[in-house]
């Protein structure tokens, strides 16, 4: 696979505005169908019949006050209050229906919202698990998905409730301008065209304040920053110790009142300005009711009929007027919905390009073949022309200083990055060539910093192998080969007891007995092939590390076992020693070799006993 040397696309800020509003809204469209299809169908559904049954509402109303007007002064009373009330009672029930169907309009939108919240965020969980770790350690990348997630749990209600109400106010538009029609077809095209300084009035503005953001990015970083620190936990003590708390504080409220004070002129600016924009429609309507009043003076419609034009006119004003802003808060929100579908469409390397070669892993041999290997193309070699090799059942060291690149050789072995230069070597196969996911189910990896997973003790180890999650006694097995079985034995729930306080009853073990889950887990996988950990015991007291190295080389008898350390106590089990110094291979032997050859091994281990010693 291949490494991010450079940016990676920004997604494409034209302001085409039909064009983008289409875009954000099918793919909002897509993704929430992905969360609740029903859902989302009979939300549509029912949104239209509540702006279909304006209309009906309207001519209820006509029907009443032309009844009254017809009746006015009627020597027969009774007729006329019989009809009326049964217009009265259909109106209160259409009245009843409405509020109704409103009521559970938003109950469907509010659990639709969540349905979708949740879909996005184990979209993106899954997504993440599924990148190359190259593209995931890109700080391009790195900036984008914490914009992504930042804002991921507001953006969902804020792309729910427009998307959810266009039906209404569509259906609602629709069928007041087809009254309208009765009057004359320019009364509809004149409520289109004087909507439109308002819209392209809303449309300026969100291009500003999507600049505005832009400028104040940095604000809002130091913003995040400050409040990262302000609330985690583990930082009080030296916070307090230091005297942090109230600088801190004072700069975060400097910063925000920056903040809103930019926002605030803006929001006023948009404000006058859609003020302004909202005048010509409010003339227009001024000269239409002027016209229908003069049409109700002629004779040549009811006053009813009045009532009817009037309220389908402002009915198709204000559903125009709320069927743009529902665009346009989608729009708005553009920036973060393609962010969203870029990180969604992003594709491993790994999966791309031909169908990778599954092998039989039996008996396995690793080489590394003049393995030249940096992060970035400006940055120095981690590693340099590297070779070894390593034969099936061997038991491998590698040791070395801090920045050597020794966790880097695992890396590579394990698939994540592959050389710049050079080759890597699995059982005769290049291993760019072979299946990756069956290769990794041959591996079983511990690495410098691995997780503990706070849910249960069983999960915890049994996630090395999730087909044998319930296999408890294995897991109890797994357990006692590091000697943790004593500490999980002595808890109230024993396996099932979580491993965080954040839950009930909740532990936090110390730093080596997290270390000693870590490696059971990776005794309990089962299918593993290869054992690789690196730094194993760096936490682990030295009666527990000779212990574990034992049981390690008992059960890895017909296996691979690769661990990096930075501890010379248990080098000596090993069969070949691999020194990394500067990213090479600088000596590589037994420990009786090494010693004897009296180099840099010899002096890091005898620098270290003498340690020891003193």
């Amino acid at each position: 696979m291949r490494k991010f040397k450079t940016k990676l696309p920004s997604p494409k800020i034209t302001f085409d505005r039909v064009g983008q509003v289409w875009f954000t809204l099918r793919e909002v469209i897509i993704l929430i169908y992905r969360g609740n299809p029903k859902l989302l169908t009979l939300v549509f559904v029912l949104n239209a019949i509540w702006g279909l049954s304006s209309v009906p509402t309207f001519y209820l109303e006509k029907l009443i006050i032309d009844k009254l007007i017809a009746g006015s002064g009627s020597g027969d009373w009774r007729p006329i209050l019989y009809s009326v009330l049964i217009l009265v009672v259909l109106s209160l029930v259409l009245s009843l229906f409405r509020n109704f169907l409103s009521s559970y309009i938003g109950y469907l939108r509010r659990n639709l919202s969540r349905f979708f919240d949740a879909e996005i965020d184990a979209l993106i969980g899954k997504k993440m698990t599924e990148l190359d770790l190259s593209t995931i350690e890109n700080p391009d990348f790195k900036d984008r998905f914490n914009k992504v997630e930042r804002e991921s749990g507001q953006r969902a209600w804020q792309l729910m409730m427009p998307l959810s109400d266009i039906p209404n106010y569509l259906i609602g538009f629709i069928t007041a301008t087809l009254v309208l029609i009765f009057v004359s077809p320019l009364v509809s095209l004149g409520v289109i065209l004087f909507s439109l300084p308002r819209f392209f009035i809303n449309s300026r503005f969100i291009k500003k304040e999507y600049e505005l953001h832009g400028q104040l990015s940095p604000l809002h970083r130091i913003w995040g920053w400050i409040s990262y620190y302000l609330r985690r936990n583990r930082n009080y003590m030296e916070m307090k110790i230091l005297g942090l708390p109230d600088y801190l504080t004072k700069k975060m409220k400097a910063t925000i009142e920056i903040i809103l004070e930019k926002r605030m002129e803006m929001s006023k600016r948009r404000e006058i300005s859609s003020f302004v924009g909202f005048l010509p429609l409010n003339f227009y309507e001024l000269i239409i009711s002027s016209f229908l009043v003069v049409w109700v003076i002629v004779g040549k419609i009811t006053v009813g009929s009045f009532q009817l034009y009037l309220r389908s006119l402002r009915s198709a004003e204000q559903n125009l007027s709320s069927l743009v802003s529902s665009f346009l808060e989608i729009y708005e929100n553009y920036i973060y919905v393609t962010d969203l579908v870029w990180l969604l469409g992003l594709e491993a390397e790994e999966n791309k390009g031909v169908r990778k070669e599954k092998i039989e892993y039996k008996e396995i041999s690793i080489e590394f073949r003049n393995v030249w290997f940096k992060y970035n193309k400006d940055q120095k070699w981690i590693l340099k022309d590297v070779n070894f090799l390593i034969e099936p059942g061997e038991k491998i060291a590698i040791v070395g200083e801090n920045g050597e690149g020794k966790s880097t050789l695992i890396k590579i072995l394990a698939g994540f990055y592959t050389p710049d230069k050079g080759e890597v070597i699995v059982c005769g196969k290049n291993l760019k060539e072979l299946d990756l996911s069956q290769w990794r189910n041959r591996l079983a990896v511990l690495f410098q910093e691995f997780e503990l997973y706070p849910f249960t003790v069983r999960e915890a180890i049994g996630y090395g192998d999730i087909n044998r999650m319930d296999d408890l006694q294995a897991i109890e097995k797994a357990a006692e080969k590091t000697g943790i079985d004593g500490f999980i034995n002595e808890l109230p729930l024993k396996y099932e007891n979580p491993l965080s306080p954040d839950f009930e009853r909740g532990v936090h073990p110390s730093i080596g007995q997290m270390q000693r889950i870590g490696i059971s887990r990776m005794l309990f996988r089962e299918k593993a092939r290869v054992l690789i950990l690196d730094e194993p015991t760096s936490s682990v007291d030295p009666k527990a590390e000779a212990r574990i190295f034992n049981e390690l080389v008992e059960i890895s008898k017909d296996k691979l076992l690769i661990f990096v350390t930075q501890r010379f106590s248990s080098v000596r089990i090993a069969d070949k020693i691999f020194v990394v110094a500067g990213g090479k291979i600088a000596e590589t032997g037994t420990h009786q070799e090494l010693m004897q050859l009296n180099k840099r091994y010899a002096k890091l281990y005898n620098l270290q006993a003498e340690g020891y010693r003193l």
